[in-house]
């Protein structure tokens, strides 16, 4: 054969085996769960569209292939966890097989994709170790202790509300922010107009937008995209700036604490930054492992102020829920003061109405990703390592099998079960599944609920929620429940209410209380 033969057919070989891993790529493999149609190259890819609702199309396919199913999104699987069982077996009980998380390219672009981000660190020796220090922090004892500024906070939001009802959303989130910043840094954010918070929570913003999913290309599933010229690539701009900022923002308030810890200031040392510096963070990687602090601020800053502007807008659109939760706090509280922690326990129905709201809209509906790292097995199906594991939450909360008509709000299903499911239907049943599940579930869950317990008493005791009206013809404005951002956080877009204080003593109350609670908080400001 001569040269140009032999060169010849070598292309031809070289061709039709890349034509065969282009028609392989995208293929759902041999003992994966079943899912949709694939087409070369793509897989499903295509089939998520620009990152609208893509928790609502992962839902409906739940409902189509099962509790378990498969997308290929070009050479990488990813399998779909619908239901209780399926996520106890493979993630709750999996360990750390199932405890990783996926490379997140965006996340890395926008400079929060590393070991100390600890919505997406990896299982390496740091991150297991900040693990440990977090688990400590957050123990439901631990947690106890910020239970006065909690109080601290939520009564200058109830203040906030009687003054400026109109800035309720900015309150809200002015309030989780300032929480969250106590808890994370030893210091407070006593208004959302600052040039901080806005600075804070436009590049915040920024972020739960670009990690939506959908938002971008799948880059991790197809590497090659994150090869493309600058010119083809606009999220890098977008995740550099984002980068910037936010680095910008953790840099000085670890300055601020650092000083504050020099000159002997006691909250520098008891918030989880503080406290990182005395629980065995290696010499010279302190600055490395304060960056989680960032972390546990977004966390706490957007998640319960979402559930929050949910409950404000669910009040406002169902009157007879709000009334019956009310009455039952007048019962145990009445009206000479605010309501304490001790109280919720008496407050079952209240209970039920948060424990609704969570299901009814959850923060998170398709939690946080997990890798696997060893295969499993679930109904005889291969959950292969490597492959993208995601909880369904939404699904799950709204799958009309285990919840008697899911698309009703109904508080009085956890009345009748203590998971609000059909009878018989609660099995591998938890109250958490909006926190996630394994090893990865959130360290903050205990703050966050005792927060949306505290919160959601004190407003359904002060104000009076309703539809807001028309300026022109006073007619209700009517509320749509489905009017949500689909990022990667969802709450709701932008709306008006009515918030009225139910009386001039409620609101006396709260102006009496105002000047402990600012009291307390003075030792958080001018930081």
């Amino acid at each position: 054969m001569q040269p140009a033969e032999i060169c010849i057919c070598t292309l031809v070989a070289l061709l039709s085996w890349a034509i065969l891993l282009v028609l392989r790529s995208g293929r759902r493999g041999q003992g994966l769960p079943p899912g949709p149609p694939t087409i070369p190259l793509l897989g499903n890819a295509h089939m998520l569209g620009e990152g609208k609702d893509v928790y609502l199309k992962v839902a409906e396919w739940a409902r189509y292939y099962g509790d378990i199913y498969s997308l290929k999104i070009g050479g990488g699987t990813m399998v779909v966890l619908s239901s209780a069982t399926a996520i106890k077996q493979v993630v709750d009980k999996g360990g750390w097989a199932g405890s990783s998380r996926p490379e997140n390219y965006i996340a890395e672009v926008c400079g929060s994709g590393s070991e100390f981000n600890i919505l997406f660190a990896d299982d390496c020796p740091r991150f297991k170790n900040l693990r440990r220090i977090i688990a400590r922090f957050f123990s439901p004892q631990n947690s106890l202790k910020y239970v006065p500024a909690q109080a601290a906070e939520s009564t200058l939001l109830l203040h906030d509300l009687i003054t400026r009802p109109a800035d309720f959303s900015d309150s809200i989130r002015r309030y989780t922010h300032s929480l969250a910043k106590i808890i994370a840094y030893g210091e407070r954010a006593p208004s959302f107009r600052s040039s901080e918070v806005q600075r804070y929570y436009t590049s915040l913003d920024q972020l739960v937008h670009a990690l939506a999913p959908g938002a971008y290309p799948p880059f991790d599933l197809l590497p090659v995209l994150k090869y493309l010229p600058a010119a083809f690539a606009p999220w890098r701009a977008v995740g550099h700036q984002i980068e910037s900022v936010r680095t910008g923002i953790h840099t000085k308030m670890y300055e601020s604490l650092r000083r504050r810890q020099a000159a002997g200031d006691e909250e520098s040392t008891e918030c989880f930054v503080g406290k990182l510096f005395q629980s065995g963070v290696p010499a010279g990687e302190e600055q490395f492992y304060s960056y989680s602090g960032l972390s546990l601020l977004d966390a706490g800053s957007d998640t319960t102020g979402a559930f929050l502007l949910s409950l404000v807008l669910i009040l406002a659109t169902y009157p007879e829920c709000q009334a019956r939760a009310r009455k039952e706090i007048d019962a145990i509280v009445g009206g000479a003061r605010l309501p304490v922690p001790a109280d919720f326990p008496k407050l079952p129905y209240l209970d039920a109405l948060i424990k609704e709201t969570l299901r009814f809209r959850p923060q998170l509906p398709m939690g946080v990703p997990h890798l696997m790292g060893a295969d499993a097995f679930y109904k005889d199906y291969l959950v292969p390592k490597g492959a993208v594991v995601v909880l369904n939450t939404f699904a799950l909360l709204h799958d009309p099998e285990i919840f008697e008509d899911p698309e009703v709000f109904n508080p009085d299903r956890f009345l009748k079960s203590e998971h609000g499911t059909r009878p018989g239907m609660d099995t591998d049943f938890r109250d958490n599944f909006h926190f996630g599940g394994g090893r990865r579930i959130c360290p903050g869950q205990w703050i966050a609920g005792s927060t949306m317990q505290l919160t959601a008493m004190r407003l359904i005791w002060a104000f009076n929620f309703s539809t807001a009206a028309s300026p022109r013809t006073g007619a209700p404005i009517s509320q749509d429940l489905n009017f949500y951002a689909s990022d990667f956080i969802v709450m709701p877009r932008p709306f008006k209410c009515t918030i009225e204080p139910r009386s001039a003593e409620h609101c006396e109350v709260v102006i009496q209380a105002l000047e402990n609670a600012k009291l307390y908080l003075n030792r958080y400001e001018n930081k």
